[in-house]
């Protein structure tokens, strides 16, 4: 297994409407060299930085160099319905608890389609 100390996100667009759904593509590379890198553990977990909510846990994923994590339309939807919009951060965590372990997080806005089911 290989330290990993660049996590990438393929992020489609940084604002969403309320109740979106996408794929999460990410990958996890070394910085001296850009190569692939596989570390022991992954695990993400998911926060509406707006309202302070929890909106996943760390959620474990299968040891690989990429993965995909798929954001749901519940992900996405809104907290708290007199915000406008709402900010989501997701973050990965490799190596959880080893010498080697790294954190990186990638945000995106969802706006409040006010009276969507």
């Amino acid at each position: 297994m290989a330290q990993v100390d660049v996590i990438a996100f393929q992020l489609p667009k940084s604002k969403w409407q309320e109740g979106s759904a996408f794929p999460l593509p990410v990958y996890l590379r070394l910085r001296s060299s850009g190569a692939a890198a596989t570390p022991t553990t992954i695990h993400y977990r998911l926060d509406c930085l707006t309202t302070g909510t929890e909106i996943a846990d760390w959620t474990t994923v299968s040891a690989a160099s990429n993965f995909t994590i798929a954001v749901t339309a519940t992900h996405n939807a809104i907290q708290n319905q007199g915000n406008t919009s709402e900010t989501r951060e997701l973050t990965v965590m490799t190596d959880q608890d080893l010498s080697t372990q790294h954190r990186q997080a990638v945000r995106w806005t969802v706006r409040n389609l006010y009276g969507s089911p």
